[in-house]
């Protein structure tokens, strides 16, 4: 029950897969809406930019990108994302309990430990060039700053794949990712998508991490499409380095 409960937790945090060209420097026109069973809700804006909000209300989070001057035959943007995950990381030591802090069997961090105020900023630059038919890379870079209220004890961590990396910066106050993607067209309705993601933990018992998905993208319209494939996740864990390889799957609309 509680590997079904692991699991669970690892689809709400979104491993699979950005919606339409999220990874990408293009932005949704204004008024367009993109919201996926695991992803987040997109939303294009009058002023050539868009935003993102986390639709699950226990890790809230708002992203907000827009485009910046072209460099030789790249496409730029860049991204910012601020989190507030202290609601969520109490809730996970008392997932069925009447109140936060709450002990049950089901907790991933020990009640024994105060988690305190939480807030991170993320900032990322992505380039993008190329076309779908002929292939599109975009790669990207970013840096994280965690801001506590009060120190966040080095045991309370979630040693989970997925799950250890996205919350370290709090733990050490700071999270460097590079990455890239490619998306292509294969034929008809059918596309394909890699990435690769890296990320490196300073001062933490867990020092870098790699994650790497590949899609099988079926697009009925713009309105609708299915994405199906795996992610693979290495890196080191407090107690050790571990690989794992899981199933990834969402189901994607726009209007």
């Amino acid at each position: 029950m509680n590997k079904c409960f692991q699991l669970i937790l690892l689809f709400s945090i979104g491993f699979s897969g950005p919606q339409w060209e999220n990874s990408f420097t293009g932005l949704l026109s204004p008024g367009r809406h993109e919201i996926g069973l695991f992803s987040a809700f997109r939303m294009g804006l009058n002023n050539g930019s868009e935003i993102s909000v986390n639709k699950f209300l226990l890790l809230p989070n708002v992203s907000y990108k827009t485009e910046l001057p072209r460099f030789n035959n790249w496409e730029m943007a860049y991204g910012i994302q601020v989190a507030y995950p202290t609601i969520a990381m109490r809730w996970l030591q008392s997932p069925l309990g009447m109140k936060l802090g709450e002990p049950d069997m089901f907790a991933l961090i020990s009640p024994e430990f105060t988690i305190p105020q939480m807030l991170s900023v993320y900032g990322e630059i992505m380039g993008t060039k190329g076309t779908p038919l002929e292939g599109l890379l975009s790669i990207n870079g970013g840096l994280g700053i965690g801001l506590n209220g009060k120190e966040l004890a080095q045991r309370a961590t979630i040693d989970l794949p997925i799950i250890y990396p996205r919350l370290s910066v709090y733990y050490n106050g700071l999270l460097i990712k590079v990455g890239s993607d490619y998306f292509r067209q294969l034929k008809g309705r059918w596309f394909y998508m890699i990435d690769y993601d890296m990320f490196f933990m300073p001062g933490g018992d867990g020092r870098f991490a790699f994650e790497h998905k590949g899609l099988l993208v079926w697009s009925k319209n713009e309105k609708f499409r299915i994405l199906l494939g795996y992610k693979l996740v290495a890196g080191e864990y407090p107690y050790g380095s571990q690989a794992h390889l899981f199933p990834a799957v969402d189901f994607q609309f726009g209007w």
